[in-house]
């Protein structure tokens, strides 16, 4: 019969061991937990990154534009389906500014403009799916500040009317003689005249007077 002392000297390395066992059991159980918690984690993030998102809009978000833009253009991570793509821009009362339906090439959602568009706030409101079916939305928005146009000065204008000739302005004076300025009195020309046809009487007389005495 073995003795109780040396019975309990024997077993006692054996339990120890099992409690070590055990332990290090525990602990690869409790690792390879962690592990796939991790590896579940990653696999979710990544599935949840594979939907479309939005890399670029342009303009681009609060941008201050002095010149009105043709058309919004979206960029996505990755190409949406082109049948539910939709882009609306309207004014801050509310009157929408865009023109036709979106094209869509790949990633790239284009939207046109009405042209002469006011200055003025402007939203954008988009909702476009990806191929795999996951719908992505959002708002932007941008300010348009037009230049002034300067007027042309007054001096410049080329257009106005010709000033009208004032009614004394238009009568034509009348023609003055040599002897303009000199006085009111009959001009020289006109006494010689009358001297003339005075002598032309003078002589007809006296000729008839000879006849009537011949």
């Amino acid at each position: 019969m073995i003795p109780m002392s040396t019975r309990l000297s024997w077993c006692s390395p054996l339990s120890t061991a099992q409690r070590l066992l055990s332990a290090a059991m525990m602990a690869v159980v409790a690792s390879s937990a962690v592990g796939l918690i991790l590896v579940a984690s990653v696999v979710g993030a990544a599935s949840a990154s594979a939907h479309a998102e939005m890399v670029r809009i342009t303009p681009d978000v609060d941008e201050q534009l002095t010149i009105a833009p043709k058309e919004v253009v979206l960029e996505l991570s990755e190409a949406v389906n082109a049948s539910f793509a939709t882009v609306v821009v309207t004014t801050s009362a509310g009157v929408s500014v865009t023109s036709g339906k979106p094209t869509v090439v790949g990633a790239k959602v284009t939207q046109a403009l009405v042209p002469r568009m006011a200055a003025g706030a402007y939203r954008v409101a988009f909702r476009v799916v990806s191929n795999d079916g996951h719908p992505v939305t959002g708002e932007s928005s941008f300010t348009l500040r037009l230049t002034p146009t300067p007027s042309p000065p007054t001096s410049a204008r080329s257009n106005s009317p010709p000033a009208t000739p004032s009614v004394a302005a238009t009568k034509a004076a009348p023609a003055q003689g040599p002897d303009a300025g000199q006085g009111s009195g009959p001009s020289r020309s006109t006494m010689a005249i009358k001297g003339v046809v005075g002598l032309l009487a003078i002589c007809a007389g006296l000729l008839l007077w000879l006849r009537e005495r011949a």
